[in-house]
C-alpha cells in the first residue's frame, strides 16, 4: 500500500498556520512581503493539490476496509491545495499593491478574499461531516504493527475521537472565516486564526510522528518483529 499522508499532514499544518499568520497581518493592516507568501503558499498548495488530486482519483489506501482515507485525506487535501495556490498567485500578482499602503492592501486582500469564503465554508462543511463519520464509525485505529499509534489499535474510538476531533477544529475555523467574509463580521475571523492554529500545529505534530510510525510499521511487517516504540 503507498502511503503519503505524512507529507500531506505537516504541509496541511504548515499551510494553516502559515494561512493564520497570514491573515492576522491583513486584519493587523501590517505590511505583507508578497513574494515571499507568494512562494510558501505555491510550493504548499503544489504539493496539497498534486498529492490530494493522485489520492482522490487513483484510491492508493485501499483493502482491510481502509478505504475511507482515500475520503478523508484525499479530498481535503486538494481543496485547500487550490485555495493555497489562488493566495499565491493573488499575491504574486499584486506584488505592486503589497509594495504600497499597508492597510490599503491588506483591506483589498480580504475584500479579494471575500468570494473565495464560499469554497472555504463549503470545504469546512466536509470537514465537520468527515469528523461526525470518524466518530460514528470509529474510523482511523492504527494496527497493532505501527509503533506508538499501534498501542491504542485496541480502543479505536481513542484515534476515532482524534481524528474526528482534530478535522473538527479546521472545520469549524472554516465555517468562522466563511460567515466573517459573507456577513461583514470581521471579530469572528480572530477566532478562526485560533481554530487554525491548533488545527495546524496538531496537523505539524502528527504528520511529523507518522514519519517514524509507519516506517516502524513497515520494518515490523517486513522483519516480523513488534517494536511498540
Amino acid at each position: 500500500m503507498v502511503v503519503y499522508n505524512e507529507l500531506v499532514a505537516i504541509t496541511t499544518g504548515a499551510g494553516l498556520l502559515g494561512f493564520a499568520w497570514f491573515l492576522a497581518d491583513l486584519i493587523r493592516g501590517r505590511r505583507i512581503e508578497s513574494e515571499g507568501w507568494a512562494g510558501f503558499f505555491g510550493v504548499t498548495g503544489i504539493l496539497l493539490l498534486t498529492l490530494g488530486l493522485h489520492t482522490t482519483v487513483t484510491w492508493p489506501f485501499g483493502g482491510k476496509g481502509f478505504e475511507y482515507a482515500n475520503i478523508a485525506f484525499g479530498q481535503p487535501a486538494a481543496g485547500f491545495g487550490a485555495l493555497l495556490l489562488f493566495a499565491a498567485v493573488y499575491l504574486w500578482r499584486h506584488r505592486a499593491l503589497f509594495a504600497g499602503d499597508a492597510e490599503e492592501a491588506s483591506a483589498r486582500a480580504l475584500s479579494a478574499l471575500r468570494p473565495v469564503s464560499v469554497f472555504v465554508g463549503a470545504l469546512g462543511l466536509a470537514m465537520g461531516v468527515l469528523a461526525i463519520a470518524f466518530v460514528r464509525f470509529q474510523l482511523g485505529a492504527a494496527p497493532p504493527e505501527e509503533p506508538i499509534s499501534g498501542r491504542f489499535g485496541h480502543l479505536p474510538l481513542l484515534e476515532a475521537l482524534f481524528l474526528g476531533g482534530l478535522w473538527g477544529v479546521v472545520a469549524v475555523g472554516a465555517v468562522l472565516f466563511a460567515t466573517a467574509q459573507l456577513t461583514n463580521r470581521p471579530q469572528l475571523l480572530r477566532w478562526a486564526i485560533r481554530a487554525w492554529v491548533v488545527g495546524g500545529v496538531v496537523f505539524l505534530l502528527f504528520g511529523a510522528m507518522n514519519f517514524y510510525t509507519h516506517i516502524g510499521m513497515y520494518y515490523n511487517i517486513a522483519h516480523g518483529t513488534m517494536h511498540k516504540w
